[in-house]
């Protein structure tokens, strides 16, 4: 579509209309066309960097989210008692809920009623542990943090799906290519058009994908994936 709107179109265009901007005109608009692909590849580059650190916060909320339920596990198995061994088996119900039930429903911005549902339950279910010693006690308030801070770790993740390129940004970076295709239709003469035009819009459309690809975090190949939670899924349960 880059080449189409920035090379192929103005070259029937000029071809068929016998169109020859003047030497003056292309001139000017080489320079403002040098000027308009630096401010674009640095747009893009602003935009690449923050796509990426959206990747790498939402990948450590992941990962720590399967370090708080691995966490919460060996906690429940601490506190011992027969009710600790059906909470362990809603951890683990839980875990199996955000990974084939939520994820999916991430990449629409919604959330999963059944994860919700037995996160519920399982919250519920600490509230009723009843400490007999010391030891109980300590492992109770254990519980009790990591259950809590499971439950901010989520939303923060369920934050994040909603996350996207601030509208200044992506204004900028339409406006720039605007001005950018604009000043690449007056080169002359037509076969410097085609290559120099052709050639830059090229690269700048292979940012620009990368940069599309990068955005969505949970669609696409490039998607954060629910890896990590998925490898302590065998560590769960009694």
């Amino acid at each position: 579509m880059g080449l189409l709107i920035s090379t192929a179109l103005p070259l029937f265009i000029r071809w068929k209309y016998k169109l020859n901007p003047d030497e003056h005109l292309a001139k000017g608009a080489e320079e403002g066309f040098k000027l308009f692909t630096s401010i674009t590849l640095l747009l893009i580059a602003f935009a690449l960097v923050r796509v990426q650190g959206d990747h790498r916060n939402v990948e450590d909320l992941v990962s720590r989210e399967a370090a708080l339920m691995f966490k919460l596990n060996r906690s429940l198995a601490a506190f011992g008692g027969s009710h600790t061994v059906e909470l362990q088996g809603d951890l683990k119900n839980y875990a199996n809920a955000v990974v084939d039930d939520e994820w999916p429903l991430m990449a629409k911005n919604e959330r999963s009623e059944e994860a919700t549902n037995v996160l519920t339950d399982l919250t519920q279910g600490i509230r009723l542990l009843d400490p007999k010693n010391p030891v109980q006690q300590m492992a109770r308030a254990e519980i009790v943090t990591t259950l809590n801070q499971l439950s901010d770790v989520r939303e923060a993740r369920l934050s994040a799906a909603r996350l996207q390129l601030p509208s200044y940004l992506s204004d900028a970076l339409a406006i720039s290519v605007a001005l950018l295709a604009i000043f690449g239709w007056l080169q002359n003469p037509l076969p410097k058009m085609v290559a120099y035009v052709g050639g830059v819009t090229i690269g700048i459309s292979v940012l620009f994908t990368l940069v599309i690809a990068l955005e969505s975090l949970f669609v696409g190949e490039s998607r954060v994936t629910p890896g990590a939670i998925v490898h302590i899924l065998p560590s769960l349960g009694p």
